[in-house]
């Protein structure tokens, strides 16, 4: 769940982490309302689809503002992907039991990454304003 201390003092950022919160929600309601597998194949896909979108558009405002550490944050964006992916290969192909553990993957990387390191940008954001 979304909560102030997240922000990145950049209100499109934000929203588009405000998203990814609801998405995986979503996913995680999907697996507690035990709804079938295609539907958690298409929420799954989405969220896949949703986050190459946001870390595309992050990658880009760090590199308008020239963030040192740019290649360092894609590499941990690229993990994500690759993980939540392959969430979704082995789903599609009957290898994957959905449990909330990997809901709770999804949310604590999230709050880990945006705590972590997106706090890092929006620091040196600030700092370069000054």
């Amino acid at each position: 769940m979304w909560t102030e201390d997240l922000s990145v003092n950049n209100a499109v950022i934000d929203n588009e982490h405000k998203e990814l919160f609801a998405l995986i929600d979503n996913f995680y309601k999907g697996i507690k309302d035990n709804s079938p597998r295609e539907r958690l194949e298409e929420l799954i896909l989405g969220l896949v689809a949703y986050t190459k979108t946001h870390f595309a558009n992050e990658e880009d405002h760090m590199r308008r503002m020239n963030y040192p550490n740019l290649k360092e944050h894609q590499m941990l964006h690229k993990e994500f992907i690759d993980k939540t992916q392959s969430y979704y290969e082995r789903l599609k192909g009957g290898k994957l039991i959905l449990s909330i553990e990997v809901t709770n993957f999804l949310k604590e990387w999230l709050v880990k990454h945006i705590k972590g390191t997106d706090q890092q940008y929006a620091a040196f954001e600030s700092m370069s304003k000054v």
